[in-house]
């Protein structure tokens, strides 16, 4: 018996919070994104012909992160440094601090993104990093530039249907 192909690719990881989860999954003409909680689902369709374009903002919560590590590490690097009786405590925390910037750089978000259409500007939550958006929109433009391209020609072909004649066609010999 033969296996139907497949209909969804997931296209970027699920990612969520405590008991929500967001996913993309991309058809041959839209991009599905599902909300997951407990007890419900969301899907939001948005077709790859309507896209007009993406926004990648950078996110409040990484440059917070990033600027309150730094400062606890050095405050406590330099009261470590004082010698005082709490040098080892002051190191530990440092060393804590440490690894909140290597998180915040490396596994946080970092950035917003959004899909804009004509009627809607929608972020996908679970785009969360810079170079986990540029790998999305390199692998999306394609796929964008072909539906449009094919939406324009079947527009084309509609209109010069409907005046009743033919289409303006060069022959170059």
């Amino acid at each position: 018996m033969a296996r139907n192909p497949k209909l969804y690719q997931k296209l970027v990881r699920r990612r969520g919070g405590v008991g929500t989860y967001f996913s993309l999954w991309l058809a041959s003409d839209h991009v599905l994104q599902v909300e997951a909680n407990m007890m419900t689902e969301r899907y939001q369709r948005v077709w790859l012909r309507d896209v007009q374009g993406f926004f990648v903002r950078p996110s409040r919560e990484a440059r917070w992160v990033t600027g309150v590590s730094l400062g606890l590490i050095v405050l406590f690097g330099g009261l470590a440094m004082l010698g005082s009786g709490g040098g080892v405590v002051f190191g530990v925390l440092g060393s804590l601090a440490v690894l909140v910037l290597l998180y915040g750089l490396f596994l946080a978000r970092n950035c917003h993104f959004h899909v804009v259409t004509a009627v809607q500007r929608t972020e996908w939550t679970n785009v969360a990093r810079r170079r986990q958006a540029r790998k999305l929109i390199a692998r999306l433009e394609p796929l964008i530039r072909d539906a449009q391209r094919d939406e324009v020609q079947a527009g084309a072909a509609g209109s010069a249907a409907a005046s009743g004649s033919a289409p303006d066609v060069s022959v170059v010999t």
